[in-house]
């Protein structure tokens, strides 16, 4: 994020929120409502959860960049006192390091350094699954995406610009106890899938090339510097 938001003008701000707010995520959960007031059968609900997370891990690309920012004017506004204390309680009881979600996100493994999720989602009995999948598409987080977007359509004025940064930062933290929540579950949306042809291939060839020694590898060390982590030795 290459400007403060507290800077940004009614329209500005709109306009950065977009990619945020249109992300894919939201018309899942639409859909996802829909399917649980049919009392759509466990595969049903399983095809939607895997289009449901997906679009969580769009959101969360989107957050990664100004994450650091927005916890900082979080923590510098005596206005934001009831969601500081939101976030704490979400950073009191993580257990996972910010290059390890974003880890999880990309291959859905952990990093070695972080405990794995205890909960294998596609293990679930149908009752509890159907009660996670209600969960998630009550979160919180909708409910304040829905107040954004009232808010975005409102005459430009300084308290509406206000009204509608705060509102942003209640649906920020949301996000924030949502990925909290999701560090406990394993979900691999890519498992029982089978790849394309032309994938398929690709791999089959990258792996030749390995096999051979005529593969560009990148250094483990390049790799953990990208995620910002430290290797140490297991032996």
């Amino acid at each position: 994020m290459k400007r403060d938001i507290t800077d940004m003008t009614h329209a500005a701000f709109s306009v950065w929120l977009t990619p945020i707010i249109d992300c894919s995520l939201f018309e899942s959960r639409e859909r996802l409502v829909a399917l649980l007031a049919e009392n759509a059968d466990r595969d049903v609900l399983d095809t939607e959860f895997r289009e449901f997370y997906e679009g969580y891990c769009g959101l969360a690309f989107e957050l990664e960049e100004p994450e650091a920012q927005l916890l900082s004017i979080l923590q510098t506004r005596d206005t934001f006192a009831p969601l500081q204390e939101r976030v704490a309680a979400v950073e009191a009881v993580r257990k996972t390091s910010s290059a390890g979600r974003i880890a999880k996100r990309m291959s859905d493994l952990p990093l070695i350094t972080d405990p794995e999720p205890e909960i294998e989602v596609r293990e679930l009995p149908d009752d509890v699954f159907r009660r996670l999948m209600e969960t998630l598409a009550n979160w919180e987080l909708f409910a304040a995406r829905e107040k954004i977007v009232k808010l975005q359509k409102t005459l430009p004025s300084v308290e509406g610009t206000e009204q509608l940064k705060s509102a942003f930062f209640e649906f920020f933290v949301s996000y924030l106890e949502l990925e909290q929540f999701l560090e406990d579950y394993h979900y691999d949306p890519d498992e029982g899938l089978e790849l394309r042809p032309e994938v398929a291939e690709r791999l089959e060839r990258s792996v030749a090339e390995v096999e051979a020694g005529t593969a560009e590898l990148i250094p483990l060390e390049e790799v953990a510097k990208k995620l910002g982590v430290k290797l140490k030795c297991t032996r």
